[in-house]
């Protein structure tokens, strides 16, 4: 009987055990509310219990920062993480510097946030040595000489927004769905690694923006222009495995691609024009493609005609070389590393002056220290005199080709 006894009690203690574990997990404890840590005008630092120190202009994390956004309400500081996590419970903004200038975040592992940084309407800060796992690791909004470099950026999004003369380089954007999209003007995208991602968006109409000597590796698309953008630069980027394509440039006129290895691609250079024309979409033509390495690719280049209209004329030389073909068969009878014969893309679209050898192009690689960037007020000039300096070529270029054909 006393046995008896004792596995009717334990098999009830089970019972209520499981039944408490069911209602545990039927009820389960949420977690904290996120509470916002804020720099205030003064200097000060509210909740003064929030581990991090205060030295001047320096805020340096002494430990992992839990269940806390920061919140910056005063300039010409730095943020200094010291290696250390801060960390959220999904949804929230992990560091916001909205209307900030002269604010530098650096060296915080920032994760479990839906924005890691947001930036919004801010000048002159600097972003880097951070790694961010977000839905969207950093967010511009219309933000203007921002330098974002050397970080480590995994999530959906990478870096996004507008803007004049932000600078979003040497970053590793390994892990990230759309890595980069940059919707204002004179941006700088330089210097990156991409890979398994849609690498870099530029639209829409926007102007005069650079990408420059990226390697970007797998995933969809390597730079993608459109919505009217015009006089943006490609350069001196590697990209390779795209399964869509390497560069397209949908609705957009007057940009310039040149001195890019694009090999072992879905396709090359998909060039779109709009199904429907109107005041909204513009055609792609004018855009001048020339010194690019087409190796490997399962198709080079292919031009979109639309409906109406057919395909829209871009060039594809710049009046005296244009680029190198791996599948290019015609001959060199005079040895002066130009084709003799045409290679003909579409009716519209021709390389007059294909090469018999690829163009020289450095394999671009991040640093592995990365100097800090001027003041982008300072950056202004630079700036300024190498978009003349882009015009007055892309000017001679089409006034020699002209002149070339004409005669």
């Amino acid at each position: 009987m006393l046995v008896a006894a004792f596995i009717v009690a334990f098999l009830s203690s089970a019972l209520i055990g499981v039944q408490f574990v069911k209602l545990a997990e039927a009820n389960a404890i949420p977690p904290p509310p996120t509470r916002s840590m804020l720099i205030k005008s003064d200097g000060t630092v509210e909740p003064a219990t929030v581990p991090i120190q205060h030295e001047g202009n320096v805020y340096t994390f002494m430990s992992n920062i839990t269940n806390f956004t920061i919140l910056v309400n005063l300039d010409n500081i730095v943020i200094d993480g010291g290696g250390f996590h801060l960390i959220g419970v999904g949804g929230y903004v992990g560091i916001t510097l909205a209307n900030r200038s002269n604010v530098t975040v650096k060296n915080v592992i920032i994760h479990n946030f839906a924005c890691g940084i947001n930036l919004g309407n801010s000048v002159n800060n600097v972003v880097t040595g951070n790694k961010i796992t977000a839905s969207s690791a950093i967010s511009l909004g219309s933000s203007n000489g921002n330098q974002i470099y050397g970080n480590r950026i995994s999530g959906n999004y990478g870096v996004k927004g507008g803007g004049l003369f932000n600078n979003i380089s040497g970053n590793d954007f390994r892990g990230t769905s759309y890595s980069v999209e940059i919707s204002g003007n004179n941006n700088t995208v330089s210097g990156n690694y991409f890979e398994n991602d849609g690498s870099v968006v530029i639209g829409v109409r926007a102007q005069y923006n650079i990408v420059s000597n990226n390697t970007m590796r797998g995933g969809r698309y390597g730079v993608f222009i459109y919505g009217g953008s015009s006089h943006n630069v490609v350069f001196g980027n590697n990209i390779t495995i795209k399964n869509e394509n390497a560069i397209k440039i949908q609705d957009s006129f007057n940009n310039t691609i040149t001195e890019n290895s694009l090999g072992n691609n879905e396709i090359g250079i998909y060039v779109a024009n709009p199904a429907f024309p109107d005041s909204r979409f513009a055609y792609s033509t004018n855009n001048t493609i020339y010194h690019n390495n087409f190796v490997g690719n399962r198709k080079h280049a292919h031009v979109e005609s639309g409906v109406v209209g057919g395909s829209r004329p871009n060039f594809w030389d710049n009046g005296t070389t244009g680029n190198y073909w791996s599948n290019y068969t015609g001959a060199d009878n005079n040895g002066d590393g130009v084709g003799d014969t045409l290679y003909i893309i579409d009716n519209n679209n021709t390389d007059h002056h294909p090469l018999m050898n690829p163009v020289e192009i450095p394999e671009p690689k991040i640093p592995d220290v990365i100097p800090e960037f001027p003041s982008w007020t300072k950056m202004l000039p630079v700036l300024a005199v190498f978009t003349v300096a882009i015009t007055i070529y892309r000017q001679r270029l089409i006034k020699l080709r002209n002149k070339k054909r004409n005669g």
